[in-house]
């Protein structure tokens, strides 16, 4: 046994250099924004000449999750090392006795609320967001450990979000450094709890300000960048879509929100189903709200009439074929709002506010209903919840953007010519 899960090296032919990304979020699936956003950009550095290592230098990675299994979609890394934990297969099993405690006493406390109710004694505290935690002496050193084994192979070390900058201090000097801003967190200042970390905005420069390139989501936070950190490269890399053949208009007076559980996406949900959806509702008495996702754990599931908060599912696919209505209320937040993205490129009718839309305003204006009004967006969600040749006008709008804005080879490609540079072609 040993303190960390290991995939095997990739065959090659000739040693290709090495692209270490240093990530502390737990990262299985493309199954939420910032998964799917890390392993597309995974795809495009692989897919410019680099063997990948997913170095995650955290214990609490794991949560209260002991065991750990990998979707296909993480072959993109050549090997992955986790700090804490065993890799067997697609499979990750934690070493740590306190994952396991966790694990059993929060199932013990779940089946004791579901028997008992809600008790104030069996309140179940959330385990810390391991994304911005405090960097340990033994994390450091696990990275520096990684980084040695690469030896002169190592050519870049990518921080996954910009809290895991601190770990550059375990790479070599020599090797080019890059950060994945995911979105601007001074900006979210006294607008909510946020579930990943709250930081100031000079401190916040000063991490940036770390790396050689820094990649960002869309224009405003790579403008962000250009202004405030003169000596790293702002690069702008959004989310590629993957986009479907013909629109999807679905079915009449069927919505649906997909959300983890983080407060832009709760707060932003729970405005609309307190100022928008009644007026849908009374417009459209048979229009049904569906929510995905990890979102619902914050709300009661019997608060809302015709809202049914499905949590994670097996597939998506269907809830998207289905929907001929989604909705992206946000009310703050910063990043490219990734699900976004998707939705345009299935060909989707979407009603969004303005928050969704920061940094591609200008792409979208035509693509997306957009309304910051309640009585505006419910009026805009009404017509299309009873309309399908409007729904099929929106959509069809939706997939043109995605198919002319959002295709891999163009959103990437400054970043793939960074890369390029830096390996001398």
């Amino acid at each position: 046994m040993t303190d960390r899960a290991s995939a095997p090296f990739t065959a090659q032919t000739a040693p290709r250099p090495v692209a270490m990304l240093i990530s502390k979020q737990r990262i299985v699936a493309a199954n939420n924004g910032s998964s799917a956003y890390v392993l597309a950009l995974a795809k495009s550095i692989r897919e410019s000449g680099f063997d990948i290592w997913l170095i995650q230098p955290s214990a609490e990675l794991a949560g209260r999750t002991p065991v750990l299994r990998f979707n296909e979609e993480l072959d993109v890394f050549s090997r992955h090392e986790i700090l804490g934990m065993e890799r067997i297969g697609r499979v990750a099993v934690s070493l740590s006795p306190a994952v396991w405690w966790g694990f059993l006493t929060g199932g013990i406390k779940l089946v004791a609320r579901k028997l008992l109710g809600d008790r104030a004694f069996l309140a179940d505290n959330p385990r810390p967001y391991s994304i911005a935690l405090p960097w340990q002496s033994n994390e450091l050193a696990f990275v520096e450990q990684m980084a040695g084994q690469a030896q002169d192979r190592l050519k870049l070390a990518v921080s996954d979000y910009v809290f895991g900058t601190d770990g550059f201090a375990g790479v070599p000097e020599d090797a080019a450094k890059a950060v994945i801003m995911h979105d601007l967190f001074s900006h979210r200042q006294g607008k909510g709890e946020d579930s990943v970390a709250t930081v100031n905005e000079i401190d916040e420069i000063e991490m940036l300000g770390r790396a050689d390139w820094v990649i960002a989501i869309q224009s405003e936070e790579r403008d962000f960048v250009a202004q405030n950190c003169p000596d790293a490269a702002a690069i702008l890399a959004a989310m590629p879509a993957k986009t479907v053949a013909q629109p999807q208009p679905g079915l009449d007076d069927r919505l649906l929100f997909i959300g983890s559980d983080t407060a832009p996406n709760s707060v932003g949900l729970k405005w609309f189903c307190e100022q928008v959806w009644p007026l849908v509702r009374a417009a459209r008495p048979n229009a049904q709200l569906d929510v995905v996702g990890t979102v619902g754990r914050k709300f009661d599931t019997q608060s809302f009439d015709a809202v049914r908060f499905l949590g994670l599912v097996d597939d998506l696919e269907p809830h998207y074929r289905n929907a001929g209505v989604l909705i992206s209320p946000l009310t703050f937040g910063s990043g490219l709002k990734i699900k976004l993205v998707e939705a345009l490129g299935l060909g989707k009718a979407v009603a969004a506010t303005s928050v969704t839309l920061q940094g591609v305003e200008d792409i979208c204006a035509n693509a997306v209903r957009c309304h910051d009004d309640p009585k505006a967006m419910a009026d805009a969600i009404t017509e299309l919840a009873g309309s399908s040749a409007a729904r099929e006008e929106l959509a069809s709008k939706a997939l043109s953007c995605a198919n002319a804005h959002f295709a891999a080879e163009s959103v990437h490609a400054e970043l793939k010519g960074k890369l390029e540079q830096l390996l001398g072609h």
